[in-house]
C-alpha cells in the first residue's frame, strides 16, 4: 500500500459547522432537515447513492457517522435508512477499487465503514439482523483476512463478533461448515498473531502509513503516543477475536480446530491487557471449552 498524504488531524464532528453544501443534496443538509418525512426522504437518497458518488467530502460524512455511531449505538435513525448497506457497499468498493481507495482522503474510508457497523451493531439484536441482511458479513471477513491492513482488520474483527453474539445472527457468520472453518482460522490466526503484526507493520517501520498514524491519534499524537495506541488496538484485536472464537465454541462450532495443542498452548498467554481489563482473554475460552468433555480431555492433554 502506496504511502499517503500526511493529514494534521482526521475530520471529526468538530469541522462540521464549518462545512458548506456544495450539493443540492447531500449529508449536510439532511442532518439540517426538520421535517421527519423529508429527513427520512433525504437520509435514504444520500445511503442509497453515497458508494456510486466521487464525493470529496465523504470522508468527513463518515468520521460524523463513526462518531455519532460511537456516542448513539442504539439511536435506530440511521440503521432504519440504510446506513448498513452503504456502508457494505463502501468497503466492497474499496476492497475493489485501489485507484479510488488511493484517491483524496478515502484511505479512511473502510476502517470508518466497518468500525460504525460495528458500533450500530454492539447492543440491539435487531439492529444486527437488519446488518446482516445489507450484506456486511463478505466484505468484513475479507478485511479480517487482512485484505487492506491490520487496522481495517481490527474494527472487521470487533464488528463479526457482535453479529456472532446473537443467536438470530450467528449462523449468518457461520452458516456452513466451510464458513465456519474459515471464520474460526482467521480468529486464531489474528488472535495468535495480532501482536506481532501490528510490532512488525506498525511501531518498526521507519516510514509507517499516515492515515494509520492519524488514526491512531486523530493527528496529534507523536511517536510515542502513537506506539502506545498501537500496542493497545493489537491488545483489543486480539481479544476481540477471542471474543468471536468464544461465540463458536459455545455453539460447539469449530472445536476440532480451536482444541488443536498449539492454538491451546497460545491462549495461556493471551492475558488481554489494561485497555482490555473487560475482557475474558484466553481464561475465558479455557472456560468455555471446558464445559465440554471435549475440551476438558483435550486441555488436560495439552502439556502446557
Amino acid at each position: 500500500m502506496k504511502e499517503t498524504a500526511r493529514i494534521r488531524r482526521t475530520p471529526t464532528t468538530e469541522t462540521m459547522s464549518k462545512w458548506q453544501c456544495t450539493a443540492g443534496s447531500c449529508f449536510l443538509c439532511a442532518m439540517k432537515e426538520s421535517n421527519p418525512c423529508k429527513r427520512m426522504a433525504a437520509f435514504s437518497k444520500y445511503f442509497k447513492e453515497v458508494a456510486h458518488n466521487d464525493d470529496p467530502d465523504l470522508v468527513l460524512v463518515l468520521s460524523s457517522l463513526w462518531s455519532i455511531a460511537m456516542k448513539q449505538p442504539d439511536d435506530p435513525e440511521f440503521p432504519m435508512f440504510g446506513i448498513f448497506h452503504s456502508m457494505s457497499q463502501l468497503i466492497e468498493r474499496a476492497l475493489n477499487d485501489k485507484e479510488w481507495l488511493h484517491s483524496g482522503q478515502n484511505v479512511y474510508i473502510p476502517y470508518y465503514a466497518a468500525h460504525i457497523i460495528g458500533s450500530y451493531t454492539m447492543n440491539m439484536e435487531e439492529f444486527a439482523e437488519e446488518a446482516v441482511r445489507a450484506g456486511v458479513i463478505p466484505p468484513l471477513v475479507e478485511l479480517m483476512k487482512g485484505s487492506l491492513s491490520w487496522v481495517e482488520q481490527r474494527v472487521a474483527v470487533r464488528a463479526l463478533g457482535h453479529l456472532a453474539s446473537y443467536d438470530k445472527t450467528f449462523e449468518s457468520v457461520g452458516s456452513e461448515d466451510e464458513e465456519v472453518e474459515k471464520i474460526v482460522r482467521l480468529a486464531m490466526e489474528v488472535a495468535s498473531g495480532s501482536v506481532d503484526v501490528v510490532y512488525v507493520e506498525f511501531i518498526m517501520k521507519e516510514r509507517r502509513l499516515s492515515y494509520q498514524s492519524d488514526l491512531l491519534t486523530r493527528g496529534l499524537g507523536d511517536e510515542g503516543m502513537e506506539n502506545k495506541k498501537a500496542e493497545e488496538w493489537a491488545s483489543q484485536m486480539q481479544c476481540w477475536s477471542l471474543h468471536l472464537l468464544n461465540c463458536f465454541a459455545s455453539k460447539e462450532r469449530g472445536l476440532g480446530l480451536i482444541l488443536q495443542d498449539e492454538f491451546l498452548r497460545d491462549i495461556c498467554g493471551m492475558w488481554g491487557g489494561i485497555t482490555s481489563e473487560n475482557s475474558s482473554a484466553g481464561i475465558g475460552l479455557m472456560r468455555i471449552l471446558c464445559y465440554k468433555a471435549l475440551g476438558r480431555n483435550r486441555i488436560a492433554g495439552c502439556r502446557e
